[in-house]
């Protein structure tokens, strides 16, 4: 997993051209140009790109592979629905995980590993709720969680963590009605717990912050499912 990667580039390599389309493709998603639900014909998405079918259908599988897309044999692949329990299962899996990254990245910290990508994440983190971009704040959120998954130094770890990460930085875009500041504050928080090394104290701030969360945003989800359907 290369140092201070965006979640995309957890999937495939940088200059690829099924990296190009699947990145724009993840993006469409995650801001609402393809809406939950759609259909994304191979065909039709590969004239619109000016590009062969096959990067697509490569793409697409990725997508799949995210849990951003649902896959149909010999149909269009669709885009997945968040709905309350898509929300609890992605929280139950990172309760899961994101402690043991947590600690394992506090652990690596003691023994004498470079917190330096940790604290450029935070600074990414910072410098996207300034500029008030959506995405770039749905993205960096996502990109600080992949850092501190990186430091754990665990290959199965960051395996697990990939699809993951990349639907978190959907459901991040989505509530971003939710303080930012206040987002910031745990972020800095809990970046401290793990570069004091105190595995006990980075694995329970992980916890706290990730459980924070959970409320929140199904609070937002349900609002927006009563406003589109109003």
């Amino acid at each position: 997993m290369p140092r201070n990667a965006s979640t995309s580039e957890l999937i495939v390599d940088d200059t690829s051209q099924t990296r190009r389309i699947y990145d724009d493709l993840r993006r469409s998603i995650i801001t609402g140009v393809y809406s939950e639900g759609q259909k994304l014909p191979e065909a039709r998405l590969a004239e619109l790109l000016g590009v062969s079918r096959l990067p697509v259908r490569e793409a697409l599988t990725l997508l799949e592979f995210d849990g951003i897309v649902t896959a149909q044999p010999r149909r269009s692949a669709v885009v997945q629905s968040w709905d309350r329990t898509a929300v609890e299962e992605l929280f139950d899996v990172r309760i899961g995980l994101e402690p043991l990254a947590a600690r394992l990245a506090a652990a690596r910290i003691r023994q004498g590993a470079d917190s330096a990508p940790l604290q450029t994440a935070l600074s990414n983190s910072q410098a996207a709720i300034a500029s008030g971009d959506p995405l770039r704040i749905a993205e960096t959120n996502a990109d600080l969680h992949g850092a501190i998954v990186e430091l754990a130094g665990n290959t199965l770890l960051t395996q697990l963590m990939r699809a993951i990460l990349a639907r978190m930085a959907w459901l991040f875009f989505i509530t971003t009605e939710r303080d930012v500041a206040e987002q910031l504050d745990d972020h800095r928080h809990l970046i401290s717990a793990i570069t004091s090394g105190d595995e006990r104290l980075a694995e329970y701030a992980m916890l706290s912050h990730t459980e924070a969360g959970r409320i929140p945003t199904l609070r937002i989800l349900a609002e927006l499912r009563r406003t589109n359907d109003a």
